[in-house]
C-alpha cells in the first residue's frame, strides 16, 4: 500500500529559506553616485554601503567640513527615496594626513583621542539617515597595510583597531545595527615545516579567533601576548559579517559556533580572472549561503565592488562603468 500524505502537512516541500538582503558597495560620488544609486534600485538591490570619507571630511584636527557631510546625507536620502537601506562606512585606506602624522592607528593613544571623536560626529551628522553602521572592514588587511613585516608591533596594532572596533560600539550601539565585515580566509602553512604551521596559527588567530572569541567573551587573545579582558567587547556588534572570497559555507558555520550569537552578514568579492569564472565564484557563494541559512540566520550578501572603475582595473564590478550588467552581476541578482 502506497503511503498516503498526513492530511495538513506537506513533508515532500521544504520550508521556505528566511529572506535574504542583496545589497553592493558603492564607491563613486556626485552625479556618478546618484546614478549609481537608481542603477541598484532598478537592479532590485535592497541595500547600500556608502563611505563616509574621513580624510575628507575632516581636513584639519578638530574642525570639519560640512558640505561633506550634507552630500552624504543627500546620497543617504536618495536611497532610501529609491527603496534602498544605505549603511555607512566610517573608515577607508585614505585616513587624514594630520592623524597620519601623529602615528595613527600604530599609535594607540592618537587612535583612542581621535577615533572616538570621528564616530561620535558621524553619528551626530548622519545617525538619522544611516541604515547601519560598519565603523571599519578588514582589520587584518588593515593591519598589513600599517606593519607588514614586525610581528610585535602588528601584534600591538590588532590590540588598538579591538579598542578602537570597542570604542565605536560603545558610541554607536543605541542606534542602528552595527555590523563587523572581518576579513576571514582559511589560513594554512607554507610548508611542513614548524614555523610555517606556527605562521599560519597566528595569521588564523588574528582573522578569526581574535575578534569571534573576543566578542564571545571579552578577551582580546593575540599570539604572543597576554590574554587581556576589554571591557564592552563581549557582544560588541550587532551584525557578524564577513568579508570572504571563497568557502563561505565553512566560514559562516564557523563564525556560527566561534562568535557571539548573532545574525551573520556576507561582504563577497568573487574569484576570476575573467567575468565567467567570477560569475561560477558568485554561484558558488550562493550554494553556500543557501546550504548554511536553514540553520543560521543570515541577514544579507553585499557584493563588492558595484561597477567597474578605471581607477581600480583589478577590482572588476558585477556591471561596466556604463551600468551594463555582466554574467556575473546576473548570478548574483538570481543566485
Amino acid at each position: 500500500m502506497d503511503a498516503q500524505p498526513i492530511p495538513g502537512l506537506t513533508p515532500a516541500t521544504p520550508p521556505p529559506l528566511p529572506s535574504i538582503a542583496r545589497g553592493a558597495t558603492l564607491t563613486s560620488a556626485g552625479s556618478r553616485l546618484a546614478d549609481d544609486l537608481a542603477y541598484a534600485a532598478e537592479l532590485g538591490l535592497q541595500e547600500v554601503r556608502l563611505d563616509v570619507p574621513w580624510a575628507l571630511a575632516q581636513p584639519k584636527a578638530g574642525a570639519y567640513d560640512g558640505d561633506v557631510f550634507e552630500q552624504v546625507h543627500a546620497a543617504a536620502l536618495a536611497a532610501r527615496g529609491l527603496g534602498l537601506q544605505p549603511w555607512f562606512r566610517l573608515l577607508q585606506p585614505a585616513i587624514p594626513k594630520w592623524f597620519d602624522n601623529d602615528g595613527g592607528f600604530t599609535d594607540d593613544r592618537t587612535a583612542g583621542h581621535w577615533w572616538p571623536r570621528w564616530v561620535e560626529l558621524v553619528a551626530e551628522q548622519l545617525g538619522e539617515v544611516a541604515a547601519g553602521w560598519l565603523p571599519f572592514e578588514a582589520p587584518y588587511a588593515m593591519a598589513q597595510r600599517l606593519v607588514p613585516d614586525d610581528p610585535r608591533r602588528h601584534g600591538e596594532l590588532m590590540h588598538t583597531l579591538v579598542v578602537a572596533w570597542r570604542d565605536a560600539w560603545r558610541l554607536l550601539r543605541i542606534g542602528p545595527p552595527v555590523a563587523t565585515s572581518l576579513d576571514v580566509t582559511i589560513e594554512r602553512p607554507a610548508d611542513g615545516s614548524e614555523a610555517a604551521a606556527q605562521e599560519a596559527h597566528r595569521r588564523d588567530q588574528l582573522r578569526w579567533g581574535l575578534w569571534l572569541g573576543g566578542m564571545r567573551d571579552g578577551v582580546v587573545r593575540i599570539p604572543g601576548r597576554a590574554d587581556k579582558q576589554l571591557a564592552d567587547l563581549d557582544g560588541a556588534c550587532t551584525v557578524v559579517g564577513l568579508a570572504m572570497r571563497s568557502d563561505v559555507e565553512a566560514g559562516l558555520q564557523r563564525a556560527g559556533e566561534q562568535g557571539p550569537e548573532r545574525p551573520l552578514a556576507v561582504t563577497f568579492r568573487p574569484l576570476g580572472d575573467s567575468d565567467g569564472q567570477r560569475a561560477q565564484s558568485i554561484t558558488a557563494m550562493w550554494r553556500d549561503v543557501r546550504r548554511t541559512a536553514g540553520e543560521l540566520t543570515i541577514t544579507s550578501v553585499t557584493i563588492t565592488p558595484f561597477t567597474d572603475n578605471d581607477d581600480q582595473p583589478e577590482r572588476p564590478g558585477i556591471a561596466t562603468a556604463r551600468r551594463e550588467l555582466k554574467d556575473s552581476g546576473d548570478a548574483f541578482l538570481h543566485g
